[in-house]
C-alpha cells in the first residue's frame, strides 16, 4: 500500500515539473522574436511611434494612429527576441483646452491621457505625480494631421498607486493650485 502512495506521489511531482517546464518554454520561446524592440512593433495600421518608459525586457511606446487613434502598445523580450505585447487605444478627443483632462484610458500596467500643457504644470494621479511625454519627435505634418500640437501624454504606472480601483486625477500649477480635475 506504501508503495503504491509513493508512486502516485511521485506521478504527480513529474506531471506538475513537466506542466511548469511547458509552461516554461512557452513563455521563453513564444512569438515571433524580432532583432530590435522597433521591429516588434506591429505594422497593422498606418502608426506614428513616441518611445515610453524602458527596461531591459519591456519597452512602452506610445502612438498616434490612422487619423483619429492614440494608444499605448508594449514589446517584451524573451530567449526568443522582442515580441508583440499588449496595448491599448482610444478615439483622439476634441480639441482640448489648456491645462484640461477629458479623459483617461488604462491597460493593465498604466493609466494614461492626453493633455494640452500650458506653463508649468504637472498631472498627479491620486496624490502620486504622472509624467509627461511631448511629441517633440513627430514632425509638424503629423501634428497637423492628427490636431495633436502642443499636446502630452501624462502616464502613470498603477503599481505605484495605492488604490487602482478610482482616481482622481488633478493638473497642478507651478503653486500646487488645481487647474482641473477628472476622477473616474
Amino acid at each position: 500500500m506504501r508503495n503504491r502512495f509513493t508512486r502516485i506521489l511521485l506521478f504527480a511531482v513529474f506531471v506538475v515539473i513537466i506542466g511548469y517546464l511547458f509552461n516554461l518554454f512557452f513563455v521563453h520561446f513564444s512569438g515571433d522574436g524580432k532583432d530590435t524592440p522597433e521591429q516588434a512593433l506591429p505594422k497593422d495600421a498606418d502608426y506614428e511611434w513616441i518611445e515610453g518608459p524602458k527596461t531591459d525586457k519591456e519597452h512602452r511606446y506610445f502612438f498616434l494612429s490612422n487619423g483619429n487613434y492614440f494608444g499605448t502598445g508594449v514589446v517584451t523580450k524573451n530567449l526568443k527576441g522582442w515580441n508583440t505585447g499588449k496595448g491599448s487605444y482610444s478615439k483622439l478627443p476634441n480639441p482640448l483646452e489648456d491645462n484640461t483632462i477629458t479623459s483617461a484610458h488604462s491597460d493593465s500596467k498604466i493609466l494614461f491621457g492626453l493633455i494640452k500643457p500650458k506653463g508649468d504644470i504637472s498631472v498627479k494621479v491620486n496624490g502620486t505625480k504622472a509624467d509627461l511625454v511631448d511629441f517633440s519627435s513627430l514632425d509638424e505634418e503629423v501634428l497637423q494631421l492628427y490636431n495633436v500640437k502642443g499636446y502630452s501624454i501624462w502616464y502613470i504606472d498603477k503599481s505605484k498607486l495605492e488604490d487602482q480601483e478610482k482616481f482622481s486625477i488633478q493638473v497642478l500649477d507651478e503653486n500646487d493650485e488645481v487647474l482641473s480635475e477628472l476622477s473616474i
